[in-house]
């Protein structure tokens, strides 16, 4: 008797692009899509038992709501799940594993986020856009990487990771790389979870966490992002400040922070993260990182906002190594 194939769960966030037999650009916008769209791909349901789940468009935001409602689904669907795959926009694939990272630490089923080279229905039905996407991308390699998670997601890693091109990579470690055409990810260290050349070496001593499983679904997008240039000032008034919760600088490295800028940070007593910031002296009123990604440290303190009352314990929930996000 054969032996039945294992339930893998595919959730689409987006990043469904890909190219059908007739050379046209073929993407999930609704439910009602799916089915063609898989029709494109019999080998995945060779690979396992493929159930696939809309959640979102190629034109929707990729952010907070979306992600409540991927970790809604596979909090439901984990009982017969042997692994769950999720497909998001390319500009978003990083935040998205590291807000599942967050929002579902010590989870016992593997997670892998993977996605098309293009995202947003203005690629669709370009006919020139087409020809040089099918040129330079073939198939636009999400056939390639859907293979490749398909795999992967029946085998245990300790965290949420994102397979693309030949990179298997644990989401807290993920930077773009903008020097390759086929791999646009590499790992912050040089280091991986596996390769794909022959076919798929995943590391044989990944295991699923021992600790208890969290489960938290609220991530707030309330936070003001901003990149510090040395010597320009910044302009905020309080009815501006008002609408966030939080304010995350990304410092230039080895700058020092203008006095008149750490009063402003005193002054507005919003918690605060400091990110590749060197000084040895503290900013009151701020939260220093500099030992971790930069969308880690961004999605970190979205998941941190939603879990602190206070100022204080947001400060230790920053600084404690949750996810294994901080890199020796």
């Amino acid at each position: 008797m054969a032996k039945a194939n294992k339930k893998i769960f595919i959730i689409l966030a987006g990043g469904t692009c890909i190219l059908n037999e007739q050379g046209h650009i073929l993407a999930v916008q609704s439910a009602e899509d799916i089915k063609d769209w898989l029709n494109q791909m019999p080998e995945l349901n060779i690979l396992a038992d493929i159930e696939p789940i809309f959640v979102s468009s190629e034109d929707e935001l990729v952010g907070p709501s979306v992600w409540q409602k991927i970790v809604a689904i596979i909090s439901e669907k984990n009982a017969e799940a042997a692994g769950f795959v999720v497909v998001s926009k390319i500009d978003q694939l990083i935040n998205t594993s590291l807000a599942l990272s967050f929002a579902l630490q010590n989870f016992k089923k593997t997670i892998v986020c993977t996605a098309s080279q293009v995202s947003g229905a203005s690629f669709i039905d370009k006919k020139e856009v087409v020809n040089n996407l099918k040129n330079k991308y073939g198939g636009l390699s999400l056939r390639a990487n859907l293979i490749n998670a398909i795999q992967i997601a029946q085998q245990p890693l300790p965290a949420p990771a994102i397979i693309f091109g030949t990179r298997l990579i644990p989401a807290y470690k993920v930077i773009a790389d903008l020097a390759s055409d086929t791999n646009l990810f590499s790992s912050i260290d040089n280091e991986y979870w596996g390769k794909v050349d022959f076919g798929i070496n995943v590391k044989s001593d990944l295991k699923y966490n021992k600790q208890t499983t969290k489960i938290n679904t609220n991530l707030l997008a309330d936070v003001l992002v901003i990149n510090d240039i040395p010597s320009v000032p910044w302009f905020f008034d309080k009815k501006v400040l008002s609408k966030y919760k939080g304010v995350f600088i990304r410092v230039s490295p080895y700058q020092s922070l203008e006095k008149s800028k750490q009063d402003q940070i005193a002054k507005w007593k919003l918690p605060t993260v400091l990110y590749n910031y060197h000084l040895t002296s503290p900013v009151k009123g701020a939260v220093s990182i500099s030992n971790c990604t930069k969308n880690t440290a961004i999605i970190k303190m979205m998941w941190a906002l939603s879990q602190a009352s206070k100022n204080k314990n947001f400060e230790n929930l920053m600084t404690q190594n949750i996810i294994g996000e901080f890199l020796n």
